[in-house]
Parts: C-alpha cells; structure tokens; sequence
C-alpha cells in the first residue's frame, strides 16, 4: 500500500479545504483557518498533503520558526485517517518533510508531542531519529478533543537534525546504551491487567542521576488507560512529568522508544554530551 501513497505540496485553496476538513474530521475540533495556513506556505513555510489513489488520507502543517536566535521550521500538526494509521504513512510525511525544508534551507525542524503517547514516541524517536530535551508541562492549557481532553496537555519538544546522516553510529549507539541502561522508575499491573507507575513511590528527583542511559517506562495504549482509568491516567501524567523534568534538568535527553510488551514500552534516555546535542 505505501509504495502507492504520493506525498506532495499543497498550494491551492482547494486542497488546503481538504486538508481541514480530515483535520476535522480526525479531532472533532476547530480547524486551523484557511488563512493561516495561507501565510504557512507563503512564508517559509510547507503545507504536506498525502495521497492514495486520489484520497487525502495525510497532512501535515508547519511554519517558519525563530527563537533565541535559531531559526528551524516547525511542525505544527500532523493527522493520519484513522484506517490508514500505523501503516507508515506518517513516516513517509516527515520524511518528504525532511526532504523539502532542507531544500529550503532549513537546518532543524522541531515539534511538539504528548510523551504518553507510545506510537508517536516510536515514530519520532526509534523511526525518524530525532531526540528531546526539553519539557512542556500543561503546553496548550485544557483541550477538548477526543484525544487530549480530561488531562493536562504535557508535551516534549522533539528536535530533529535535517543533515545528520550518520544512522549506523546512531543506532549503534543506542544498542550499546540501551544493554547498560538503569531504570528510572519500576512498573507493575493492577488487578485488572493495566500498567501502574512507581506503585511504592521509589522515585526520588533530588537523587544525583550517574548513569550514562536510563530507561523510563510509559503505557503502551494510553489511550485505553484513560479510558478505563482516568484516575491511573492521570496518575501517568503528574508521575512521568516528574521524572521528565529530572532527567533533563541533569543532562538527559531522548533518543529512542522501545516497544517492550503489550503493556509497556520505554523511552531510553541518555547523557546529552554522548550524542553531541
């Protein structure tokens, strides 16, 4: 199926109608304005429609960015059709992203995620290699949508290098840290088969983190958590918010999901100075 997906630019106002109206029909909230996206593609801009056999079942807005005296190009949202998730089609979107804003110039590009959300850490961090160093708590105030009402919107800011090429020492790398890593934090079941952070508060932010690589369970469907426990989701949230902000305030930072088993999976963290980040 994905050799028959085509990734391409959106510039008429036709397509960019379009590219709203899965956007709705995905969050069953308001809309980016059309003339918002407008001022996307005509100021640095790029605005990523993709396409099988006709059908828009991909987008992806983002925008020009600077900040403290970096500019990078940032990814704003990106929505997958719901039958067409976990296919690949979000990978091949940031990759002709890649592509494009590094044929503009851009040497970065950055966006924000929910860090509780495993399909999305593992496309960001196993798949595209990007990493995270910074914390975001309550991000964007409440929101209302099918997936983020209910709970604070935590986010990490994913980073991502458009010219470093260099994947086999990366993963190689990862492979090596991820045999000594320590964990963070211990995880267990409840009585109804659904994952419990820290159940005995063993985490301690004020202790010194030596290790070069830890690794930091998260719920491998967070959705469902909140679903049949939005108190224990929301135990998730505060808990793992803690430790993120830890593990970063010592040096720490992101580079890598492990899907580990039906009920977890986890986040490798490392020392920054190791990757050069």
């Amino acid at each position: 199926m994905l050799k028959s997906v085509v990734v391409k630019q959106l510039n008429t106002i036709e397509e960019m109608e379009e590219a709203r109206q899965l956007e709705r029909d995905i969050w069953a909230s308001e809309c980016v304005p059309i003339h918002q996206i407008v001022s996307f593609i005509h100021n640095g801009g790029l605005v990523l429609g993709a396409y099988l056999d006709k059908e828009l079942i991909g987008f992806n807005y983002s925008h020009a960015a600077f900040v403290e005296g970096e500019s990078y190009l940032y990814s704003h949202m990106l929505g997958i059709k719901r039958e067409f998730r976990e296919l690949g089609v979000g990978e091949l979107i940031k990759l002709r992203q890649k592509e494009l804003a590094a044929e503009l110039g851009y040497g970065k590009c950055k966006w924000t995620f929910d860090p509780l959300e495993a399909r999305n850490g593992y496309l960001n961090f196993t798949k595209l290699r990007t990493y995270a160093k910074t914390y975001l708590p309550n991000c964007y105030g409440q929101l209302h949508d099918p997936f983020n009402k209910a709970l604070p919107s935590d986010r990490v800011m994913v980073e991502w290098n458009l010219h470093d090429e260099d994947f086999l020492r990366w993963d190689t790398k990862i492979d090596e840290l991820t045999e000594e890593a320590g964990e963070v934090a211990p995880w267990s079941l409840s009585i109804v088969g659904l994952p419990i952070l820290d159940k005995d508060g063993t985490f301690n932010s004020e202790i010194s983190l030596l290790k070069d690589a830890y690794l930091l369970p998260i719920p491998a469907s967070f959705q469902k958590i909140k679903i049949e426990s939005p108190s224990l989701a929301e135990d998730w949230r505060y808990k793992t918010r803690t430790m993120f902000q830890a593990l970063f305030a010592q040096g720490y930072a992101v580079v890598h999901l492990l899907p580990t088993n039906e009920h977890v999976s986890h986040y490798l963290f490392v020392k920054s100075s190791l990757f050069a980040l």
